[in-house]
């Protein structure tokens, strides 16, 4: 559910790159380059892979300032590019959090379980050797 919030994040930066909402312009091989950065983004937010949506923020994160020390894109440009990779990187460490405490959960719930599976399994250990040890000596007599 949450990674919709950072693909439609990602999507609203891509929306931003288009330079129509500010009448900048820029080449169109900077546009792609950094629109292909937003949708491989989204793309991996898409599929909850967290770890690759945060590679491919960094990846972005460093063609914007590369765009910009090379005149590609203006400061201001730049500037709202940088604070929409921020916006996104802590959604996507919080949802990277979220699912590292899902995780810890699951874990805490299969070692109770496991732990009642082996007392269960203790206390029927117990109940079998307590009829043995009757006064029987499991040789067929009790004496």
């Amino acid at each position: 559910m949450r990674p919709r919030w950072a693909i439609a994040g990602a999507l609203a930066l891509a929306l931003s790159l288009s330079g129509c909402a500010s009448g900048e312009s820029y080449s169109r091989e900077t546009a792609a380059k950094l629109q292909n950065g937003v949708f491989a983004v989204a793309q991996a937010a898409g599929t909850h892979d967290l770890a690759a949506a945060q590679q491919k923020l960094t990846e972005l994160e460093r063609l914007n300032n590369e765009a910009v020390r090379q005149g590609e894109i203006s400061r201001t440009r730049h500037d709202a590019i940088a604070a929409s990779i921020t916006t996104i990187r802590a959604d996507l460490t919080q949802l990277q959090d979220e699912a590292a405490k899902a995780r810890l959960q699951q874990q805490i719930q299969d070692l109770q379980q496991q732990q009642q599976q082996q007392q269960q399994h203790h206390q029927d250990e117990k109940k079998r050797g307590g009829k043995q040890g009757n006064g029987e000596d499991g040789n067929g007599g009790g004496g």
